[in-house]
């Protein structure tokens, strides 16, 4: 008994750990945000000691993370996000929804979906990683570095985010678009 014990404390503080991570945290400053000392979070995460019902509840606060999920089994995980929970970034000419967020598949995988009204939508910027965008419906014209690409319906996009980028809707679009996250 005391062997599965120690096995799901050891769980459990690997999914404190991977949560606190996401968040952008260390473990000082989660420390300094549940006012606790270091070596507190240290032994929860290494499994050490399990946190009380209440000293969990403020890490899953602080964190963003739902206490729940530092108990689901890693087999057979299954993730339901409702739409409503899902964060919208909407303008005059995008409406985007990060569908899948940081976390969920991977730490560095997020994946959205976007609809676009005609005209540029996407000014030229920059972003850390490489993306892949797949047009749903509608035409865009994609411009990546010095190149120019018409995409259509079906068309897949791969391209590295740190080279200057835009794109403009040739007609109404919708588009998914994964973002693959450059460790740092």
């Amino acid at each position: 008994m005391d062997n599965m014990a120690n096995r799901i404390g050891n769980a459990l503080g690997l999914k404190v750990r991977e949560a606190r991570k996401r968040a952008g945290l260390t473990m000082k400053k989660l420390a300094e945000k549940v006012d606790v000392s270091y070596l507190t979070i240290h032994r929860v995460e290494n499994g050490k000691v399990s946190p009380s019902v209440s000293l969990l509840s403020d890490i899953a606060h602080i964190l963003e993370h739902p206490i729940h999920r530092f108990f689901e089994r890693g087999e057979g995980r299954c993730t339901f996000i409702r739409s409503e929970e899902q964060t919208r970034i909407a303008s005059d000419s995008l409406d985007l929804r990060l569908v899948v967020p940081r976390g969920v598949i991977s730490d560095n995988v997020t994946l959205s979906l976007g609809r676009a009204k005609t005209g540029e939508f996407v000014g030229a910027h920059k972003t850390k990683g490489f993306e892949l965008s797949y047009i749903i419906r509608g035409r865009c014209l994609f411009k990546h570095g010095t190149k120019e690409i018409e995409m259509n319906p079906g068309d897949v996009m791969y391209f590295d985010g740190q080279v200057l980028h835009s794109v403009t809707a040739l007609e109404p679009l919708e588009f998914l678009l994964i973002h693959f996250n450059r460790e740092e």
